[in-house]
């Protein structure tokens, strides 16, 4: 009789979902971005916007008042996605005051947009950012950096499989955060 293949380890997707988090995933984007760009200097600029929702997120989940950091619950999701929205919008007068160049700036407001549709349909269903930013960094990674984005389409398959196994989202939750993302790319960085 054939065996069955060996289950996937719980802990796998668990690992996956905090190693190829959000944070990570556009940090990592927008580092490289910035390098090819020749503006290496905005990357503290990103990092701290990074660093202020992360904090905040970590004071929620302190206070209890959040049930995880990733947010499992779609109504806990607001109020960080306020945040966020306001650390991309902060972000983007920094690039703008200080001159960053226009392919730095459309990254960013690609992602702005895309983690602002997807707060908007997590009223209403629960759509993956996992899903959407690696979505968005595939496609970013490839428009923006040719072959050096690669790395980034890899990625994808990774954190759709991640977010799925850990039962965190369906299948078509995953992978319609991923079409968001890759969209918004599309539609500030083609051409």
């Amino acid at each position: 009789m054939p065996q069955l293949p060996a289950r996937t380890d719980p802990a796998l997707p668990a690992i996956l979902t905090n190693v190829l988090n959000p944070f990570v995933v556009f940090s990592v984007l927008y580092a490289l971005v910035a390098v090819e760009a020749g503006a290496p200097r905005f990357v503290a600029a990103e990092l701290a916007a990074a660093g202020l929702v992360a904090g905040f997120v970590l004071a929620l989940r302190r206070g209890s008042r959040v049930g995880d950091f990733w947010l499992s619950s779609r109504a806990e999701r607001l109020l960080p996605a306020v945040v966020l929205l306001a650390a991309f919008v902060g972000l983007l007068v920094v690039l703008h005051l200080f001159g960053a160049p226009g392919e730095l700036s459309r990254t960013t407001l690609s992602m702005g947009v895309a983690a602002t549709v997807a707060a908007g349909i997590t009223l209403f269903w629960k759509i993956s950012a996992h899903s959407a930013v690696a979505g968005h960094a595939a496609a970013a990674g490839l428009l923006l950096l040719g072959a050096g984005g690669l790395p980034f389409l890899l990625v994808l398959p990774l954190v759709l499989w991640a977010r799925v196994s850990a039962g965190a989202h369906t299948p078509s939750q995953a992978l319609a955060g991923a079409g968001l993302g890759a969209v918004c790319a599309g539609l500030f960085l083609a051409g």
